[in-house]
């Protein structure tokens, strides 16, 4: 079996697992009075995101703490993709607008996973995700085997295949992560994404937080 098919098949097992335990606690948020959802999963108990050791566009570290004391959204990407980043950026640069009335500490910020670090360097990735908006984070990973690792534990397949001319394109999940303000995994949509739904859900998100 080649990589890239054995990194979708455990890539596979994992979203079927992860969608298996979010499916019950939603279930059983339904029953116990929790928010209801327009199309994301509440994950209940939210939770702890895999270990992560990456760069951001400045070049600084972005790890665990980075996402700590306040909320974002993840997002899973690459600067040469040719359709879907650049529409999901674009899109998450409207739901930013769109909750700007929330409390400064309640609005998310929008982070760029890199799934492509051979070409996704930081001073690349500061020119792409300042393009959609000025408060956006892009990070990366000093080699591919650790994107493609946090990445799967994620849930997020990412297949990379060969063009001629030493070209290539990468594949992967266009699912979004809210996290909250302690660094931990509170919910996840996957595509269609709509603006008005994301943001509908994200403040239901926020709003069941218990204060801590």
């Amino acid at each position: 079996m080649s990589r890239a098919k054995s990194i979708g098949l455990a890539a596979l097992v994992a979203i079927v697992a992860i969608a298996a335990g979010m499916l019950l606690s939603r279930a059983l948020l339904d029953r116990s009075g929790g928010p209801t959802l327009a199309k994301a999963t509440l994950i209940d108990p939210a939770r702890p995101l895999p270990p992560m050791a990456f760069v951001d566009q400045d070049g600084q570290p972005f790890g665990p703490e980075q996402l700590r004391g306040h909320w974002s959204i993840l997002f899973f990407g690459f600067t040469y993709c040719p359709d879907i980043c650049p529409t999901t950026l674009a899109l998450l640069a409207q739901v930013e607008k769109k909750l700007t009335d929330m409390p400064a500490e309640q609005r998310p910020h929008i982070v760029l996973v890199s799934v492509d670090a051979r070409r996704d360097t930081p001073e690349r990735l500061a020119q792409y995700v300042k393009s959609f908006s000025p408060t956006f984070t892009g990070i990366t990973a000093g080699d591919q085997a650790a994107v493609e690792e946090f990445a799967l534990k994620m849930g997020v397949p990412v297949a990379i295949s060969e063009q001629p001319g030493g070209n290539y394109t990468v594949d992967h999940s266009a699912a979004i992560f809210v996290v909250d303000p302690n660094g931990a995994l509170r919910a996840l949509s996957s595509t269609p994404h709509e603006v008005p739904i994301i943001a509908e859900d994200y403040r239901s998100i926020v709003a069941a937080q218990p204060v801590s």
